[in-house]
């Protein structure tokens, strides 16, 4: 189950930092979300990184300024 959650820019770079170990990270004004699957492998959006396949996910920064991530619905954000 994922959630979305819109974030500006302060508690962007706060999300990013206290969740990189869960895949996220930074790449120009987009948040990433790596997340390990061998199918990466065959797919437009897989990339390799940390020496194994895996799945890419971006999230483009809004018009609005904001950021609109997709996260499990595990994902604790304060």
């Amino acid at each position: 189950m994922m959630k979305t959650l819109t974030l500006n820019y302060s508690e962007a770079h706060d999300f990013v930092s206290k969740n990189s170990h869960r895949g996220y990270f930074w790449d120009g004004w987009n948040i990433n979300r790596w997340v390990p699957n061998p199918s990466g492998y065959m797919s437009k959006n897989g990339e390799f990184r940390n020496d194994r396949w895996g799945m890419k996910f971006t999230f483009p920064v809004e018009n609005d300024g904001t950021w609109s991530v997709k996260v499990p619905a595990n994902v604790e954000y304060n």
